[in-house]
């Protein structure tokens, strides 16, 4: 009798020990309600890749550009040191890093203007298409190091953090997606890309350059830096204006 329930036991523990095994095996799979809420986002891809393109750029001015082929960028501001921009919902405006703040700055030349600090926001993201006052961002933990999502209120500044599963695969695709620089909407993509080209002496000067790709159409370059980098792209709600930072090289 001993013995049949030393066998049994021996095999329940066998089989719950493969059973935690297989489970930690395999990939976990993303958590609904994060994938629900960032994909309720402009610019978020339903199907994100892991791999972020190589940055050129780490902050500088906020230029934007008609998406439309052999249109001139234009500058939008000269003092420098800002990140991460995007429209608001009207496309009069734009939103941007400084320093640690969110700033809005207008189309039509208005000087920029503070609107909070935002320390542990690293990256705006894009706003969402239900409610025009919540932006996506991704930041930092600051005591723990770790990235996380939120929901950024332009209006009051209110951090409310979009909750992800750190062990499931997918959700940390979707995280690098998120704090990448690669942009869909629909069938429109903007994106940056590392050109080349014979600088004095032989050197090969390095730049990035923002392109715009929609459906099956050839890309467009919109920037053409020549040798200055441009990044950090976002599109309009119109589908007609891209903003992005061109640094001083």
């Amino acid at each position: 009798m001993k013995r049949a329930i030393f066998v049994s036991l021996w095999l329940f523990g066998a089989i719950a020990l493969l059973a935690a095994q297989s489970q930690k095996a395999q990939p976990q799979q993303k958590t609904e309600s994060f994938w629900a809420k960032v994909l309720r986002i402009a610019g978020v891809s339903t199907t994100p890749a892991s791999l972020r393109s190589d940055d050129q750029v780490t902050s500088g001015d906020i230029w934007w550009v008609s998406a439309t082929e052999k249109a001139v960028p234009q500058r939008l501001t000269r003092d420098g040191g800002y990140y991460s921009p995007v429209f608001d919902a009207p496309a009069q405006n734009v939103l941007a890093l400084k320093s640690g703040d969110l700033y809005r700055v207008s189309l039509t030349g208005d000087a920029p203007a503070k609107l909070h600090t935002v320390a542990s926001v690293t990256k705006l993201v894009g706003l969402s298409r239900d409610d025009p006052d919540q932006l996506l961002v991704v930041g930092e933990d600051i005591q723990q190091h770790l990235p996380f999502a939120a929901l950024l209120s332009i209006q009051s500044g209110r951090l409310v953090v979009v909750r992800h599963n750190a062990d499931s695969s997918e959700d940390r695709v979707m995280l690098a997606h998120l704090s990448g620089w690669e942009r869909v909407y629909g069938d429109t993509r903007v994106y940056t890309e590392k050109n080349e080209k014979e600088g004095p002496g032989g050197m090969t000067i390095e730049f990035s350059d923002v392109y715009l790709k929609r459906a099956s159409d050839p890309p467009i370059n919109l920037t053409h830096g020549n040798r200055f980098s441009s990044s950090q792209p976002s599109l309009s709600a119109d589908g007609r204006i891209v903003v992005f930072i061109r640094g001083n090289r």
